[in-house]
């Protein structure tokens, strides 16, 4: 019997569709890495390396356990020590490689949403996560040198793809995938310890299963809870395996480390609407603010658009729906009511973020099915196609700074300039050493260069030959690059200096840092005037 058409044509829509999804993957896993060049070092990634150092000597016998204190009683350094594993096998600029392995594993975070995407929906749902989350600004960016944010980001949307080994009949998993799922919590669970989160919402998906399935007897309920307690046992193992700390206790002290993490002894304070406020005093509105003010448009229509999708969708996918908005919403909700310790933004929370993308996709696959009317068609991808060019406008004008998004609600980063922060990783402080640079080889002189936080500053002038660096108390630089973060007050002052070599800027003009005279500028005043004169001022983002 010949084979139908109608199914020979569908069959070959699909496989069209996962060589999409697979080219977009490819693309992604490459262009991340090569972008992360541009990146400079970040605030604390300099302590970060040091403590996965201390982590590779602990293996090595030449640290114990309990020499693990501190801040590092609070994370598993499971980025650290591959970041360094990495450079001590292919060597290079130690930053550098920290940064493509980051932007790797930023990748990784991507393909993995998509694919959850194409297992629940359709591979091309799937390609369209990835875009998506290539078109987040904020995610790019911090996918390319955050060394805490992104590995945990990534590592839980791994997990969310090994949730969907559970099966909707009893026994729901075997003894092989509670182990795969077990292996899959234990990877964020390396990085932070709110990985124990996953770890209740596999919980809850087996118990909605449960339910489901009626299977409420005794006879069932021990196999299911012998392999849940199986994930559990390998998560919490496998799990400190990158945590000496943790590891002197698996069972105990990952638990006490989530307790200790949300009240985190900070005391600093933010930059909030215009007020400085305690990042332990933070009003119920900091989060919710933030997540609507530098989330993409088109994220933030398509997340409530998902809310009509679970009503209509077919049943095993309105649970997942329905799974993915507790994901996201749940840690909002707890870090307002506990009101935990924030700061820098919602980026503590941005593991929340593919599973709101995948939301998003869903909301809007719903209205571009359900359009009835050729023109609401029309119309829901005119939306569409220009809730993507957007932030794709965006990236073009302001690449390597894609971390200082602000959508049009707040009006850009013009717009949120001195009501909240914009660069306070410290990403722009490489683009003024290099700056600096073009401008000691204009001078043909070496400059000595310095700033805060100096460990960046060191970090970004080791770049480059015509600089160096030195510590800001010892007063001998010429240039200090000052970063435009701290009160308002402190912005306006640093806005009204009128002795300011360059800065930084948005492509809207909102200022990221300054270049100005250090101590010693008296010593090299005429050479550096000269070349100022010699070469028209550049106004270009990352100039």
């Amino acid at each position: 019997m010949a084979p139908d058409p109608a199914l020979r044509a569908r069959v070959s829509r699909v496989r069209r569709a996962w060589l999409l999804f697979a080219c977009t993957a490819v693309v992604i896993c490459i262009l991340l890495p090569w972008l992360s060049r541009n990146y400079g070092m970040t605030w604390d990634e300099q302590a970060r390396f040091q403590e996965g150092t201390r982590v590779v000597s602990f293996y090595r016998g030449a640290l114990r356990a309990s020499d693990f204190q501190h801040e590092s009683r609070l994370y598993g350094l499971l980025f650290e020590v591959t970041a360094n594993l990495v450079y001590q096998a292919f060597g290079g600029d130690l930053w550098m490689t920290r940064h493509r392995v980051n932007a790797a594993v930023g990748a990784l975070g991507i393909v993995a949403a998509g694919l959850l995407a194409a297992r629940v929906m359709t591979p091309l749902s799937g390609a369209a996560v990835m875009v998506l989350l290539l078109l987040s600004p904020r995610y790019v960016g911090d996918a390319m040198n955050n060394p805490k944010d992104i590995p945990f980001a990534a590592f839980c949307a791994v997990t969310l793809l090994a949730f969907s080994l559970m099966r909707g009949e009893f026994p729901f998993l075997s003894w092989t995938r509670a182990a795969v799922i077990g292996l899959a919590l234990a990877l964020p669970l390396n990085v932070r310890p709110g990985a124990l989160l996953y770890l209740g919402y596999f919980g809850a998906s087996v118990l909605v299963l449960l339910v489901r399935a009626r299977a409420w007897s005794l006879r069932q309920l021990i196999p299911v809870a012998g392999r849940v307690l199986v994930a559990g046992a390998v998560m919490l193992v496998a799990g400190c395996a990158f945590w000496p700390w943790a590891l002197q206790n698996p069972f105990v002290r990952p638990f006490l480390a989530l307790r200790d993490v949300a009240a985190f002894p900070w005391n600093g304070t933010t930059l909030f609407n215009g007020q400085s406020i305690l990042a332990n005093r933070l009003p119920w509105s900091y989060l919710p603010t933030w997540m609507v003010i530098t989330i993409p448009p088109v994220v933030l229509a398509g997340v409530l658009l998902s809310v009509a999708a679970a009503a209509n969708d077919a049943r095993h996918r309105r649970l997942w729906t329905a799974g993915l908005w507790g994901v996201a919403a749940f840690p909002v909700l707890l870090a307002i009511v506990t009101r935990a310790t924030l700061y820098d933004g919602w980026r503590h929370l941005l593991f929340i973020y593919p599973p709101m993308v995948i939301l998003a996709v869903a909301g809007w696959r719903f209205v571009l099915n359900q359009a009835r009317f050729k023109a609401i068609r029309v119309v829901s991808v005119v939306l569409l196609a220009a809730g993507c060019v957007e932030p794709l406008l965006f990236v073009a004008r302001n690449h390597p700074n894609e971390i200082v998004y602000f959508n049009a609600i707040v009006g850009g980063p013009r717009g949120a300039w001195g009501r909240f922060e914009l660069d306070y990783w410290g990403n722009s402080l490489l683009q003024a050493t290099a700056w600096t640079a073009a401008l000691a080889e204009r001078a043909g002189v070496p400059l000595c260069i310095s700033g805060v936080p100096y460990s960046v500053v060191r970090g970004d002038a080791a770049r480059f030959g015509s600089i160096y660096s030195e510590w800001p108390h010892r007063l001998a630089h010429h240039i200090e690059v000052v970063l435009a973060r701290g009160d308002r007050e402190s912005l306006a002052k640093l806005a009204a200096r009128t002795d300011a070599l360059h800065v930084i800027t948005t492509a809207d003009g909102a200022p990221l840092a300054y270049i100005l005279p250090g101590p010693r500028m008296d010593t090299v005043r005429a050479r550096i005037t000269n070349a100022l004169q010699a070469a028209p001022r550049q106004e270009t983002p990352g100039s």
